[in-house]
């Protein structure tokens, strides 16, 4: 879509135009922008979905019973319900939420201590009265809507004098949602900040602004053959950890946590939830080590040692076919087998 309207506006461009032709231009590549990005949300969606059936495809094909948690249910019916959401131009409820972080959020530029990397110069415009600031836009998108006729700059014998607020004004207030719509994403520029918190892994630490945006990773790239997923971590998702905190009396004010502890967002906007196991049982004081899930955790020493190895293979996030590889060189396959009755001796 967007070449063909980029072929548009070209030809457009060849013959002047009057300031509604610009804006109805503007709301159309707008609206482009907007699809293409839900038709991304509906891709990654329909993955989610795919995903999580594959894990059951083997047992399928060879014919064995299948038993789906409820969470995998829950995976299937949200996903393919996000696919329809997603393409329905009726319903916002991926742009107001920004799914996969596809989405502009507007906001006010930097305020306070919190220093900002903007990758290009940065124009403050105001209203036509230059009584309100609208936005802040960069260079790029400030240079095309001065070629547009939609901005005044400060020296021209049109700028309104008094109550200044910029150097640069919207020629007429019906550019006002033009402006808006070019406000800079400030989720998307880097933050200078110092070190927030620090989560530990077994694969190494990393460590986060106080807006989550992570700072350094302290670790090799490659851990045991296998890539380091804690480098494709690219926010931890700090406000929602804080509301769980908060939900069990606690506050956000130790300097360090277990990387489990958290969800986090990927450098490819995909978004991994936090294990609520691993909070339920390090922050559940009635799931003490009162009752042993078995014979042999009654042996305390053992017993953590199980919890290790449960916390390990979440972490890596064990398949089916590593589990049975697993329970194959621990001689326990047979055995498991037959308590879940899915062979007969």
């Amino acid at each position: 879509m967007k070449k063909e309207f980029n072929n548009l506006v070209e030809l457009l461009q060849k013959e002047p135009y009057s300031n509604e032709v610009a804006i109805a231009i503007q709301k159309l590549e707008d609206k482009i922008d907007e699809v293409e990005k839900r038709m991304e949300c509906a891709r990654r969606s329909a993955a989610e979905v795919t995903k999580t059936i594959v894990k059951f495809t083997k047992t399928i094909d060879e014919g064995l019973m299948i038993s789906m948690g409820v969470n995998d249910h829950d995976a299937i019916e949200r996903g393919a319900y996000d696919v329809i959401t997603s393409l329905d131009l009726d319903e916002d409820m991926c742009v107001k939420d920004n799914w996969y972080n596809l989405f502009n959020q507007l906001q006010p530029i930097a305020v306070g201590r919190i220093e900002y990397e903007f990758p290009e110069e940065v124009y403050t415009i105001g209203n036509a009265d230059n009584t309100e600031i609208i936005a802040d836009v960069y260079e790029s998108v400030f240079d095309r809507l001065v070629s547009l006729g939609a901005i005044i700059c400060e020296g021209d014998e049109r700028f309104p004098s008094g109550s200044n607020k910029t150097n640069y004004v919207i020629i007429d207030n019906i550019f006002t949602d033009l402006i808006k719509n070019q406000q800079i994403d400030l989720t998307k520029v880097p933050i200078k900040q110092e070190v927030f918190m620090t989560f530990e892994s077994s694969w190494g630490e990393i460590t986060c602004a106080k807006d989550g945006v992570v700072l350094r990773v302290d670790g090799d790239e490659e851990y045991r053959g296998e890539r380091n997923y804690l480098f494709d971590i690219a926010k931890i998702d700090l406000v929602e950890y804080e509301k769980f905190l908060n939900s069990i009396d606690q506050e956000l004010d130790h300097d360090s946590d277990d990387i489990l502890s958290v969800g986090f967002w990927k450098k490819d906007n995909t978004y991994n939830e936090p294990d609520h196991d691993w909070r339920k049982n390090m922050f559940s004081p009635e799931d003490d080590e009162d009752e042993a899930p078995t014979m042999l955790c009654q042996d305390k020493d053992k017993n953590d040692v199980v919890k290790d190895i449960i916390a390990k293979l979440k972490e890596i996030e064990v398949d089916g076919e590593t589990m049975e590889y697993i329970l194959d060189q621990v001689g326990m396959l047979d055995q498991v087998a037959k308590q879940l009755g899915l062979v007969n001796f």
